[in-house]
């Protein structure tokens, strides 16, 4: 009896200490630091779902409470869109499978709290993380709701479950990455790869802003819109951002501006026409 005892604390010790070893802890900081779940480094199964149970955390730039992470493949993340919400922080974007030696045909595979048992999103209660290998997409969200991170529904995909902006240059957009603070600010950069680790060069346009500090640049507002709110162009929400969200209904400055500015001509164009009618009666 106390060999089997002893026998069953041993595998149970064995199975904490594989679970807790290594790269378990992820962490979204911004577009420029942050994790997402891979196969281990010496898994020869490459397919994701495959994977799901022992998946390690792999990350970029600076995560400090991602513990025993790995180091993402130089070259893996090739765009990189960052939002945060009172709700959530999510990072989506595209990527290159073969930099981790995945396989091109897998349609992919979900990572979340139950799988890898005891992985967590560093401050946050849940995570819903996706990796699409066939699409060169992935995925990364933290929340602390299940229904911010709703991790029944992963075969519905990234573009459902974590809507967000999934631009790059796969689809020969310059987008690489973009940060948007409290669905607030949006701003763009590209990114270039070195053979040492994945190198963040901010375009000629924007730079990426940290989202503690991003803000909102407003813009000019001409004379005939004074009086008219204006929306400005140079930031696009986190829905807006998305390539599945849904359209919105925002309203242009100079729409604005071309409706207040036409009301008092049509009013006084049938007011002149009502005291003509009137003349005549």
């Amino acid at each position: 009896m106390l060999i089997r005892f002893t026998s069953i604390v041993s595998c149970i010790t064995l199975v904490a200490t594989s679970v807790n070893a290594y790269g378990m802890i992820a962490q979204v900081v911004d577009a420029n630091d942050f994790c997402v779940f891979l196969p281990p480094d010496d898994a020869t199964d490459r397919i994701i779902s495959d994977s799901e149970w022992n998946a390690n955390a792999f990350c970029m730039g600076t995560t400090p409470l991602a513990k025993n992470s790995g180091t993402l493949p130089s070259g893996f993340i090739k765009s990189a869109h960052y939002v945060k919400t009172d709700a959530y922080v999510q990072v989506t974007g595209q990527m290159d499978y073969t930099k981790a030696n995945l396989v091109g045909s897998d349609g992919g595979g979900q990572m979340d709290i139950k799988a890898s048992v005891g992985s967590s999103c560093a401050g946050w209660s849940y995570y819903v993380n996706l990796i699409e290998p066939e699409s060169n997409t992935y995925c990364m969200r933290c929340c602390n709701d299940t229904t911010s991170c709703n991790r029944g529904i992963s075969e519905k995909g990234c573009a459902h479950i974590i809507p967000g902006d999934y631009s790059g240059p796969n689809d020969d957009t310059d987008a690489g990455v973009s940060s948007s603070a409290d669905s607030e600010s949006s701003t763009t950069a590209s990114v270039a790869a070195t053979t040492a680790a994945t190198e963040l060069v901010a375009s000629s346009t924007a730079s990426v802003v940290p989202s503690s500090i991003a803000s909102v640049v407003p813009s000019p507002v001409l004379p005939s819109a004074v009086s008219s709110p204006v929306v400005s162009s140079a930031f696009t929400s986190a829905t807006q951002s998305s390539s599945s969200s849904a359209p919105t209904d925002d309203v242009t400055a100079q729409g604005v501006s071309s409706a207040s500015s036409n009301a008092p001509m049509k009013l006084a164009i049938g007011a002149g026409l009502l005291a003509f009618a009137v003349t005549f009666v």
